[in-house]
């Protein structure tokens, strides 16, 4: 639980509309939490114990195939929530979640959250408004991952992911990206070098810098920007 009295910054863009006396009323049980990168933190159908209001992590939501292929459905960070289903009367995380750049989260148990937003009619309207974002983004992740070719998909990729840390480095492998595009590395491997022979980013050690956004901008599919102004409307 929050300390009224601490002055402790809350970063989930969710959460920080609510004053510290909401918060510790809503929750009661909320606590801190630290994700490692490529954790996993609900398997598919794993039922709900908890939502998570990332706030320096970044999780993925992944759809597994029964041949245990994987793909990036969305990307989460400190604009959203873990946990939807728990607002539409679900019990269970249909896909995987998996902590893809380390850092906190906001825990909350899940009877809790059912509990706040039954009692807070404005938390209540943030969350489905959030909800109908994460919808959008599904929806256009579903196309561009049909239409769109690797090089803009991996541009999408990479500034929905800095849109959503501090600073312009993060920890990144290739195979893991082959992963959250549901591609072969090879194809990955082949993007990030034109990437950066282009200068728009820089990769050593398994870091990836953005050198130029503007420059991954202009070679991005139009999903990019259409999620974050959707996005952009929750604020």
């Amino acid at each position: 639980m929050i300390d009224t009295q601490s002055q402790i910054q809350i970063r989930n863009t969710l959460l920080e509309k609510l004053s510290v006396e909401e918060r510790n009323s809503l929750f009661p049980g909320m606590e801190l939490t630290e994700f490692s990168p490529k954790e996993t933190v609900y398997s598919p159908r794993q039922s709900l114990a908890h939502a998570y209001f990332p706030e320096t992590c970044v999780m993925s939501l992944i759809t597994v195939l029964e041949d245990g292929s994987e793909i990036e459905a969305a990307t989460i960070g400190n604009e959203g929530m873990i946990g939807i289903p728990l607002l539409l009367a679900g019990d269970q995380m249909p896909s995987k979640v998996v902590c893809q750049i380390g850092g906190s989260a906001w825990r909350i148990p899940a009877d809790e959250l059912i509990k706040a937003v039954e009692k807070d009619a404005v938390l209540f309207l943030n969350l489905r408004r959030y909800a109908q974002a994460l919808f959008d983004l599904l929806a256009q992740s579903t196309a561009c991952n049909r239409l769109h070719t690797i090089e803009q998909r991996c541009a999408r990729w990479l500034l929905s992911t800095h849109d959503r840390i501090e600073g312009d480095t993060f920890f990144l492998t290739h195979e893991f990206l082959a992963t959250m595009l549901g591609v072969r590395r090879p194809g990955v491997s082949l993007v990030a070098k034109s990437l950066q022979d282009s200068g728009f980013v820089s990769y050593k050690h398994g870091k990836m810098t953005i050198r130029d956004r503007n420059g991954l901008e202009g070679i991005s599919c139009e999903c990019y920007a259409a999620v974050r102004e959707s996005y952009g409307r929750l604020n």
